[in-house]
């Protein structure tokens, strides 16, 4: 049967890299097709068809199909990755300004995309996350609706603990829930060390102890603020060093953000983490993910966008239970998914209000 993957924001780096992941990944067959999807605009087709030719340069030999779609109203797919979008173009945006001029292009795929194409699975690359889940699970079948940020956080974790025991990261379970933000949950009761190694045993144990020794939110505003200012001196690569000193639940917070202030994206990083979801959408074997997605109790109760560890089968995810937390990391996880709450509805407002006359406005505050 022919798979077919549509990616949205194909002309980005992001989108394009993706791309370029999913075709070396060997994912798609002969005769299965990768779809570009465009704006709807001349402009967009153009840089599609080019990014096109390029692609068919690098991996024509496995004769998959890549075609290049006008407009997300033309898209038909089993797997729809979502990667378009504005990001951050500064240092002091904010979420909720990227949510803000986000929302429009989300609420168009929502009602040109995701309400028609009821069977496909949607993986949500752009940011906020949180945002687009909450509006395509309006739109759509929620359980086919997966936010990629857990699954790159929980990646980035394991890679930081992996570094700092010294073994590769492919022995390394970890998980981050929660909000793909500052509110994301590292968890160090999910860490698992796989390779044969008590040294690397030992040296884990080590670093939960000096984790306790101060709140995480603390170590990380002095991460944070300590890299800031290398930044604004030029001296990325003191940043660097400093943020690989740090423990690893807070270099994942800073870490990230230092790639960020050169590059404006983190696309490969990005890619690699979407293409673990595509993976499994594609393959339906019931592997682990990491996501965020829209519960209604599922999981200890939870209600609304949260990122969780999940699986993907009969087409659709499934929550983990996660009764193995502690008593504080539940109520972690509840006041992070409360906190994503707070956002989406603050940025659901202000898109009313943007779209209200000042003069309505008033009459309401009066």
């Amino acid at each position: 049967m022919q798979k077919r993957i549509a990616i949205l924001g194909a002309s980005g780096a992001v989108g394009n890299a993706v791309a370029g992941y999913v075709l070396r990944a060997g994912l798609l067959q002969a005769g299965d097709e990768l779809q570009l999807v465009g704006r709807g605009v001349p402009t967009s087709r153009r840089k599609l068809l080019a990014i096109r030719a390029d692609l068919m340069d690098a991996f024509d030999d496995e004769q998959i199909r890549i075609e290049v779609v006008p407009d997300v109203s033309d898209v038909e797919a089993d797997v729809v990755v979502v990667a378009a979008g504005v990001t951050a173009s500064s240092p002091t945006q904010t979420r909720r300004d990227l949510a803000v001029v986000n929302h429009a292009i989300f609420e168009h795929i929502a009602d040109h995309c995701v309400a028609r194409l009821s069977n496909a699975m949607f993986i949500v690359v752009s940011n906020p996350v949180e945002l687009a889940v909450k509006i395509f699970s309006f739109a759509g079948d929620r359980k086919r609706v997966i936010g990629m940020g857990a699954e790159q956080d929980s990646l980035r974790f394991a890679r930081a603990i992996a570094a700092d025991l010294g073994v590769s990261r492919r022995n390394i379970r970890a998980m981050v829930l929660g909000e793909h933000g500052d509110a994301m949950l590292p968890l160090w009761s999910s860490i698992e060390v796989t390779a044969n190694d008590p040294q690397a045993a030992d040296r884990l144990c080590s670093l939960r102890s000096r984790a306790l020794e101060a709140p995480l939110p603390i170590r990380v505003a002095i991460l944070r603020c300590a890299v800031r200012r290398l930044l604004s001196e030029e001296r990325t690569s003191e940043a660097y060093m400093l943020a690989q000193r740090a423990l690893p639940d807070a270099r994942i917070f800073v870490e990230p953000s230092i790639t960020f202030d050169r590059l404006h994206s983190t696309p490969i990083a990005t890619a690699n983490a979407a293409l673990q979801c595509i993976a499994a959408a594609l393959t339906n074997d019931g592997r682990r993910l990491h996501g965020q997605v829209d519960l209604r109790g599922e999981v200890l109760g939870l209600h609304g966008v949260c990122g969780i560890p999940l699986t993907i089968r009969g087409n659709e995810w499934q929550a983990e239970e996660l009764d193995w937390l502690d008593s504080d990391e539940i109520r972690a996880l509840k006041d992070s998914t409360h906190s994503i709450q707070e956002f989406i509805s603050g940025t659901l407002i202000d898109a009313v209000r943007a779209t209200v006359p000042p003069e309505a406005l008033k009459v309401f505050a009066d």
